[in-house]
């Protein structure tokens, strides 16, 4: 019995909490209303770019979805005017008969805009405040420890006694035994060999004098 009426109890309850979720529901406008909305009353004259009721000026899509403005008086006028012989129509009436299903024209459409002046002025000054930030940076900022003479000093002693990449790296270039630069061993020897031949050289030249005696 006691299950039961707890049963019933919580049908009750939960009956009562859901009448009033239908309160709670609220249409959502989606963008197609929004749209609808938006283009008030110009008259839809094909699909356009997606089927939205949106004015677009696109060479890829030539028609839009809308007329560019509302049929005003004049407009509609001139819409009746169209209907008959276009010989009757001046020139200025074409226009605005033009102008009220559309903005632009295909040339004013594809004409430049000269937006890339805008990006190159922007471009230009970036990198010319880039460059002024670096320059005072390297100006104004110490440089650090590691660039003073006696650290630099250190550091290669250091590499020299790790020998650090002793192939084709700095330890290949250090003599060990004579502890010191191979090139200037390699110079030493130049000399010497320079020595050597000039004083064969001359020799040469003094056997030449006294064979020719």
């Amino acid at each position: 019995m006691a299950l039961r009426y707890g049963k019933m109890l919580i049908h009750h309850h939960l009956y009562k909490s859901l009448r009033f979720v239908p309160q709670l529901v609220v249409k959502r406008s989606t963008t197609s209303d929004f749209c609808n909305q938006m283009s008030g009353k110009r008259e839809y004259v094909g699909y356009g770019v997606n089927g939205s009721p949106v004015y677009a000026d696109l060479p890829e899509y030539p028609m839009p979805a809308i007329r560019f403005r509302e049929g005003g008086d004049e407009f509609c006028a001139l819409r009746e005017k169209e209907r008959g012989d276009w010989n009757k129509l001046t020139l200025d009436e074409i226009k605005k008969l033009y102008r009220g299903s559309f903005c632009q024209t295909f040339a004013e459409m594809q004409a430049p805009t000269g937006e890339w002046k805008l990006a190159a002025g922007i471009s230009c000054w970036a990198m010319a405040i880039a460059i002024l930030m670096t320059v005072l940076e390297q100006l104004l900022e110490p440089l650090p420890e590691s660039f003073e003479e006696d650290k630099r000093q250190a550091q290669l002693k250091r590499m020299i006694a790790l020998e650090m990449n002793p192939i084709t790296g700095l330890a290949s270039k250090w003599d060990y035994e004579v502890e010191d630069w191979k090139f200037r061993n390699n110079i030493g020897i130049l000399t010497h060999l320079t020595t050597i031949i000039e004083t064969i050289s001359q020799y040469l030249t003094y056997r030449q004098i006294f064979m020719m005696q």
